[in-house]
């Protein structure tokens, strides 16, 4: 019995098939199959109901019976389903996934019955099957099985072109070999696209699954460190030690306690408390707390550059300091060798507000703009950094209706585009030094 706030996941044996995706979680795979066979059943009845409407006259003369079978057959097989969820839970992956390829055939006879391959519109269904096998299958499976759409619409192609099979040309379509090849050429590319489409999507999926595990996992560890650790502090106040090994444990303390907060923060979800703020005070106490934590190393500058025109937003202050001193920690970090960090506040537009943080740091490549804000995902292998930093800040930022943005060349630095919507001022702000552009360190 599962308890409430549990997850289902997969224990994997070597005896089973290959083409099962085993990567998501077991709930949100079922989930999408009862949804799944909801629209496969209405879909075959309907189907079935524009069959018998289409070709009564055949069916009443008893001409064409056997064309009811498939169909009759797929609902069959369908409401097996009710039976193996009910008896056999660890059957319904299997079952989805073994249904799929039926399924296709299912479709190539409807799409044959209601109007041939000129009814484009019915190999919607493969457009529909192409996009469930991404939950269900392996990415082997997913390209197995785009294969097997493409030959079953292939072979009802030429079937079709040779005259082996009648037209049921419903719509009136002039017949013709150019026209033939156009149908199968454009519905060919199509599925080719989709099943490229499906195959990123369960991709994306596997991804997502993998973050959420590591997210709650890394909650889990976080909590069980976090007890220990202010024990150890509290305890490092008491004892007497040398000074410098004193100070060593406690930065080093200080380093885990820092993880532990950066790791709830990914995990967990906070209450947003928002209000009206001055922005420039946001990213000023974002410095603040970032040069207080780590002191500058020689040869490091840290500029500010700040429009004297007064900019609000509405958002959670909290969230919005903690983003912003996780920009300016990442532009600080990416700078060993010395170099400039300059922080920019102006308007954009007239309902943005823009905040660049700019750094002469050792930059990276396109490639890489895409995945720098995966939690755990770092450019700096082997020195600071655990990779969490730029994912906390696009979280808190996103989360404040705002966006961010990165452009960046390898050796020439990274520039971050943060930007929010601008608010209205309070009724009466607080006293603001006007015109702050300085230079600190």
């Amino acid at each position: 019995m599962k308890k409430e706030g549990e997850f289902r996941y997969h224990t994997v044996s070597l005896a089973e098939p290959p083409m099962i995706n085993r990567t998501l979680n077991q709930d949100f795979q079922e989930m999408v199959a009862d949804y799944f066979l909801r629209v496969k059943i209405i879909l075959g009845l309907t189907c079935l109901s524009l069959l018998l409407f289409f070709h009564y006259f055949q069916l009443a003369g008893g001409g064409a019976p056997v064309i009811i079978f498939p169909f009759l057959l797929s609902l069959v097989v369908w409401a097996l389903y009710f039976v193996v969820r009910a008896r056999r839970p660890a059957w319904i992956l299997p079952y989805n996934a073994v249904v799929l390829w039926m399924d296709v055939l299912a479709a190539t006879v409807a799409l044959h019955y209601f109007g041939g391959i000129y009814s484009m519109i019915w190999s919607a269904a493969y457009l529909l099957l192409i996009a469930f096998s991404s939950v269900f299958l392996s990415r082997r499976g997913r390209t197995l099985f785009a294969m097997h759409v493409l030959v079953a619409y292939g072979v009802l192609c030429q079937l079709e072109h040779a005259g082996m099979i009648p037209r049921h040309n419903i719509f009136r379509i002039p017949s013709s070999s150019g026209m033939d090849l156009f149908i199968w050429s454009s519905t060919s590319l199509i599925l080719v696209a989709a099943a490229v489409l499906a195959n990123r999507l369960g991709e994306a999926l596997g991804r997502l699954e993998t973050f959420a595990s590591l997210g709650r996992l890394s909650t889990e560890l976080a909590h069980e460190i976090r007890t220990p650790l202010q024990i150890i502090q509290g305890m490092l106040r008491r004892i007497k030690a040398n000074e410098e090994a004193k100070q060593e444990i406690q930065a080093q303390t200080e380093r885990i306690a820092r993880f532990v907060q950066e790791i709830l923060a990914l995990g967990r979800e906070e209450p947003s408390r928002v209000v009206s703020l001055p922005v420039r005070d946001i990213v000023d106490q974002a410095i603040t707390q970032i040069l207080k934590a780590m002191p500058l190393r020689p040869g490091i500058r840290v500029e500010k550059d700040f429009c004297e025109e007064e900019l609000w937003t509405e958002g959670d202050a909290d969230q919005l300091i903690k983003a912003f001193s996780n920009l300016v920690r990442n532009g600080i970090d990416s700078m060993d060798g010395g170099g400039r960090l300059l922080i920019r506040v102006v308007r954009y537009g007239f309902e943005w507000l823009q905040v660049d943080i700019q750094d002469t740091g050792i930059g990276m490549e396109r490639a890489e703009f895409d995945r720098i804000f995966e939690p755990f995902y770092t450019t700096k292998a082997g020195r600071r950094g655990i990779g969490l930093g730029l994912a906390i800040a696009k979280k808190f930022i996103e989360a404040n209706n705002g966006r961010i943005e990165v452009d960046s060349r390898p050796g020439e630095g990274s520039l971050f585009t943060v930007r929010l919507p601008l608010a209205a001022p309070p009724e009466a702000p607080s006293a603001i030094d006007k015109g702050r552009r300085g230079l600190i360190a």
